[in-house]
């Protein structure tokens, strides 16, 4: 059963399930499906009523089913469309006029893990041991900067990246010092990660093994654009 959604108060958040209520927020069965308990939380602290969200990597919605129940209008991009009211579109050059957007939300591929799409464009094919992950992903940014309007927040929901047997990429970290750049801090959450891994006993007893560690959260970044 899902729960009912709650305002969260401290800096660790940790949700019973993917999505709540009658759960019908994106699709539970997405691989990289963002929690829809992170963007009601969202949207209720830094979003009225009728203003404009943006997803510039939708997935399977889950914003924009998440803001439409909160009354917001909101708007989907991303180069795997999985519904038709997501948009194809590259998030390093979005249809969007500036400042338009009261928020935006970005759930990015964590490296190479998942395999989203055959699209060339697809950002989650380039691997974050590379420069050229971090530049698609300052374009991103970029362009969020440029949509949002003066004074409102952008989250960026994102996960370090290790492969056993290969150098431990702290994404998280990188991806912050880059949004820096652009936006101020407003503060850090940390979300518990539930998933099919962490609940199969062998992965645990390979990591003790392989003396190395599973990923146990994922990073929230918020930021806001200065005025």
């Amino acid at each position: 059963m899902a729960h009912k959604p709650v305002m969260m108060t401290t800096t660790l958040w940790d949700f019973p399930s993917q999505q709540y209520g009658d759960e019908s927020q994106g699709d539970k069965r997405y691989r990289g499906a963002t929690p829809a308990y992170i963007l009601w939380n969202l949207l209720q602290r830094y979003t009225r009523p009728r203003e404009l969200v943006v997803d510039p990597m939708a997935g399977s919605g889950t914003t924009l089913d998440v803001a439409r129940e909160l009354n917001r209008r909101a708007l989907g991009y991303d180069v795997n469309v999985t519904r038709k009211d997501i948009f194809n579109c590259d998030a390093r050059k979005l249809p969007l006029e500036d400042a338009k957007a009261a928020f935006v939300f970005l759930d990015p591929p964590y490296s190479t893990h998942i395999d989203y799409s055959d699209d060339p464009r697809c950002i989650g094919k380039l691997d974050a041991r590379t420069p050229a992950y971090y530049e698609a992903m300052e374009k991103v940014i970029g362009e969020v900067h440029r949509i949002l309007k003066p004074g409102r927040h952008m989250a960026l929901y994102v996960s370090d990246s290790f492969q056993k047997g290969k150098p431990f990429c702290p994404i998280g970290f990188e991806l912050f010092q880059r949004l820096c750049k652009r936006f101020e801090s407003v503060d850090i959450i940390v979300v518990t990660r539930h998933n099919t891994t962490l609940d199969r006993n062998h992965y645990h007893t390979a990591a003790i093994e392989g003396n190395y560690f599973l990923r146990g959260f994922n990073y929230l970044f918020i930021m806001k654009k200065d005025n």
